[in-house]
């Protein structure tokens, strides 16, 4: 099971007992499915009764929402914090890989996660969270390479987004498949480059 970081899936104040519910939640969600998962097998695996989780969350809906909410929050706010508004396209274009890299290296569960279930959970989300958009994030990278006339003249900023957040989420896949050799953070510079290749001048 990968590593969850404190700061990825919990709160501070969580018990123990809520910890080891979402890290084992998330690993059966990813591993068997969301339907396929159920609160008695996420009990089973955390060592604690199903109604020690009903004392945290209501179902397993619930706790699957909530934990979609709190990943996707944690790879928004990396991703957002990798960006400067006072550095060039490049520099920021390999930050925000960067920092997506670091996300498969650190929780690829988490991300695995995400790419899996967003159609699912998007619109159960408060317009609060929804407003924290990760494509909005990488829209606004692009949307600098434009300004800067680094990206090509005519550059579709929607489908240079499709490209970016499609080829970062199969190499999320490839790694949990082991098909990729080392790290992420190890292939961000070829990406980038493929990338350039396809819409800069």
């Amino acid at each position: 099971m990968s590593r969850a970081p404190d700061d990825l899936l919990l709160a501070e104040g969580d018990p123990p007992s809520k910890r080891e519910v979402l890290r084992c939640a998330l690993h059966l969600f990813v591993r068997d499915g969301l339907c396929e998962t159920s609160i008695r097998d996420i009990a089973k695996a955390s060592g604690y009764t199903n109604p020690a989780l009903y004392k945290f969350f209501e179902s397993k809906e619930a706790l699957a929402l909530h934990l979609f909410e709190r990943c996707y929050l944690r790879l928004v706010s990396v991703t957002r914090e990798s960006q400067r508004p006072n550095r060039d396209f490049e520099a920021n274009l390999n930050a925000l890989l960067g920092a997506f890299a670091r996300m498969i290296d650190e929780n690829l569960e988490a991300v695995l996660y995400i790419n899996d279930t967003l159609r699912i959970f998007w619109p159960k989300l408060p317009p609060s969270t929804k407003r924290c958009s990760f494509l909005n994030v990488v829209r606004d990278l692009l949307v600098q390479g434009v300004r800067d006339r680094v990206l090509r003249r005519g550059t579709d900023v929607d489908l240079a987004l499709a490209t970016i957040v499609g080829a970062t989420a199969q190499v999320a896949r490839m790694a949990y498949f082991g098909e990729l050799k080392g790290s992420a953070a190890g292939h961000i510079k070829g990406l980038g480059a493929i990338f350039r290749r396809g819409v800069s001048k």
